[in-house]
């Protein structure tokens, strides 16, 4: 076999990763067909070619170049983009750093520092949604904590809600526009603000927050409000009509400041089994096993300070009295262990379960910052960047994609470098992170390379034929 073949089939053996792969652009990888998993109605689908990214109405034509996978050896660089599918079909949703996770060969390039990785939001989308607001009414929200402003717990929350910014935040949902669900909880099941299940008028809103809501007596029957909100609200004729006749999509968002207390002589340990029943609940809601596919998503907010300052929400749903009290599991809660604060502990586990965010906020500016992040728009596709060792890109390697909540939902892509060959460094951008050089970057290379196993594969014959004619040009001067 000729030098120049030889060295062709070992260039294509190298890049080779198996039947079905794809050339990465602007490099000597490939990528091969994603390994998703989820649940059955879920699917996080990772582009790996540009017929897939052509294919997606989501992606815009101008867009289409960051939709397409890039590995840069030189800088240990790895780009990829996803979107999420649920029944295959292509959804907008806010994506958080703390559900997200990507992984190189099962290792977090996180641990090396949080810029390690990068995730870049794209077409940004305003959704018609239902905001579910719990507002807890109970007695406790009338305390003034400082004297110097006389504003008392109720008061912050009126001034935040009555904010032109969270009232925008709220009515901005795009074509088909957005709604609030006021509800008011203080003992039992929550009531409307003015017996209204759904505002659709934004004065009217104000209205009813500064003129209706109050507070009043009773104990905090969080837990039941909550699953209230999840499941048996879709019931009521007004906001089944905004859910299913007009599309909206609900957000609870359930305030309270203190904790679940539903008699003078509940403990705090009381609280685990009725915790672990609403999880479990709202797992099964998340799943689309509610009234109607009825599927909220779920944000908590806190007003003081928190209770538990270390508290992390752990990887099982399995609630203990440890868990969620430390030593306080035995004290009674009424005019006890509600001194402490917030419990931070069951809002930040109801909101992870729900697929939102929690919050604890003791201002009227951080509540109403609280209330815009969780109006926040949504986005249908995202660019994920990340860096590791160059060494580490060397060889086959796997990327792992990850959304822990609320979908729960993987997929892994398979890339596989040339084992003779790197392609061109990738162009650094100001943001620090490399794209794909030009073509014609790749075609200098190539070129060069080819130029030389031409050279080498042609030589010797050439050499040859010289040598043949100048001997042969002696020898006839010679006769």
């Amino acid at each position: 076999m000729r030098p120049l073949a030889a060295l062709l089939l070992l260039l294509g053996l190298g890049a080779c990763g198996g039947d079905e792969t794809t050339a990465i652009r602007g490099t000597t990888l490939r990528v091969g067909r994603p390994e998703i998993k989820g649940q059955t109605n879920y699917a996080l689908r990772v582009f790996t070619s540009e017929e897939d990214c052509a294919k997606a109405e989501s992606i815009r034509d101008e867009e289409r170049k960051d939709c397409l996978p890039f590995v840069d050896r030189a800088t240990g660089t790895v780009q990829l983009s996803f979107q999420l599918l649920v029944d295959q079909n292509p959804t907008p949703m806010t994506l958080r750093p703390e559900h997200f996770t990507v992984l190189h060969d099962k290792s977090n390039p996180t641990t090396n520092g949080d810029d390690r990785v990068k995730v870049i939001p794209h077409q940004e989308t305003a959704i018609g949604a239902l905001y579910v607001l719990l507002i807890d009414g109970s007695g406790s929200m009338g305390i003034v904590d400082n004297p110097a402003n006389g504003l008392s717990r109720m008061d912050k929350l009126r001034r935040a809600l009555l904010r032109p910014d969270v009232v925008e935040a709220f009515y901005s949902g795009g074509s088909t526009g957005s709604a609030v669900s006021p509800l008011v909880f203080r003992g039992g099941l929550p009531t409307p603000l003015g017996g209204k299940w759904v505002v659709e008028e934004p004065k009217e809103f104000q209205r009813l927050i500064r003129d209706e809501l109050q507070v009043g007596a009773g104990y905090t029957y969080l837990y039941q409000s909550v699953k209230y909100a999840a499941n048996g609200l879709a019931e009521q004729p007004e906001v089944r009509r905004a859910v299913q006749t007009r599309g909206l999509s609900p957000t609870i968002i359930a305030l309270t400041d203190g904790f679940n207390n539903e008699s003078p002589a509940d403990t705090c340990g009381d609280n685990a089994p009725r915790l672990q029943a609403l999880l479990d609940d709202l797992t099964q809601v998340r799943l689309g096993r509610g009234v109607g596919g009825y599927q909220p998503d779920v944000f908590t907010v806190g007003l003081g300070r928190r209770a538990w300052k270390k508290f992390k929400v752990p990887e099982q749903n399995s609630v203990s009295p440890g868990q969620i009290c430390k030593r306080w599991a035995g004290e009674r809660i009424d005019g006890n262990v509600e001194n402490l604060g917030v419990d931070n502990a069951a809002l930040d586990w109801i909101a992870r379960v729900g697929g939102g965010d929690s919050f604890v906020k003791s201002t009227p500016e951080g509540l109403a910052e609280a209330f815009r992040a969780a109006a926040r728009k949504r986005h249908m596709w995202f660019q994920v960047r990340y860096k590791v060792d160059p060494f580490y890109l060397r060889r086959g390697f796997k990327t792992t994609l990850r959304l822990s909540s609320p979908y729960q939902v993987e997929t892994t892509v398979p890339v596989y470098p040339n084992a003779w060959l790197d392609g061109p460094p990738g162009v650094v951008a100001e943001d620090g992170w490399p794209a794909a050089a030009p073509f014609r970057s790749s075609l200098v290379v190539l070129m060069s390379i080819l130029s030389v196993l031409v050279t080498w594969n042609y030589l010797p014959a050439a050499v040859f034929n010289v040598r043949r004619a100048l001997f042969g040009l002696a020898s006839g001067r010679r006769r």
